[in-house]
């Protein structure tokens, strides 16, 4: 695992503080603070979205980001990993790797009108995903914890189920939360969807 790591940075341990200015740092970046008009399951009309996708197109601050994901003590207790689709889908591959894990593959269901619909890819998949003593759902963004939840259904109700992300951005709904073992995130931040409210906050100095 070490080779994962780049120069200059090279943590012993999870360092809870250090993964989270990390990651603001390198989201900011990236620019992953996009403006427009979206859609959220949980918030319609959206003005301010967070596009982890970006860190794919920097290779520096991927592997900041790869890096504490790899130290986090949920995903080395973990015995197989999956994630919410389908933006995670190239993150949780690396991570897999790095980390000789299995991973299960799970898809959005065609034609469901609901955002938090999933399947596993394939019966070898949910064998897979139902073997693991110690489950770990991957996920970049978080707003209401409804999209990891919607991967937790497929999973037998007594099965140890943590999640990781990326940013929460939102507040968790207690409903979903209960659904884990527990969910685990590097940074916790308040972004709004609004990008005016957003502006003035790094104007006020609301992230320094």
């Amino acid at each position: 695992m070490a080779s994962l790591f780049i120069e200059g940075y090279e943590p012993e341990t999870f360092n809870p503080e250090r993964a989270a200015q990390d990651t603001w740092d390198s989201l900011c970046r990236v620019q992953a603070f996009k403006e427009g008009n979206f859609n959220f399951a949980s918030v319609p009309n959206a003005t301010l979205k967070v596009e982890a996708d970006e860190l794919y197109k920097h290779p520096r601050e991927f592997l900041v980001v790869m890096s504490h994901f790899a130290l986090h003590p949920r995903v080395r207790d973990a015995d197989v990993i999956t994630y919410v689709p389908d933006g995670m889908r190239p993150f949780m591959r690396v991570l897999s790797l790095v980390m000789n894990k299995p991973l299960a593959h799970v898809v959005r269901k065609l034609e469901t009108k609901s955002r938090y619909d999933f399947m596993f890819a394939s019966e070898e998949d949910e064998k897979l995903a139902f073997s693991a003593k110690r489950l770990l759902i991957g996920e970049d963004v978080v707003t209401s914890l409804g999209s990891v939840a919607g991967v937790r259904q497929l999973l037998p109700a007594e099965q140890e189920v943590h999640s990781l992300a990326l940013l929460l951005r939102g507040s968790v709904r207690d409903e979903y939360k209960k659904m884990l073992t527990s969910d685990n995130y590097l940074l916790e931040r308040e972004i709004p969807t609004d990008k005016d409210e957003f502006r003035s906050r790094l104007e006020a100095g609301w992230y320094a």
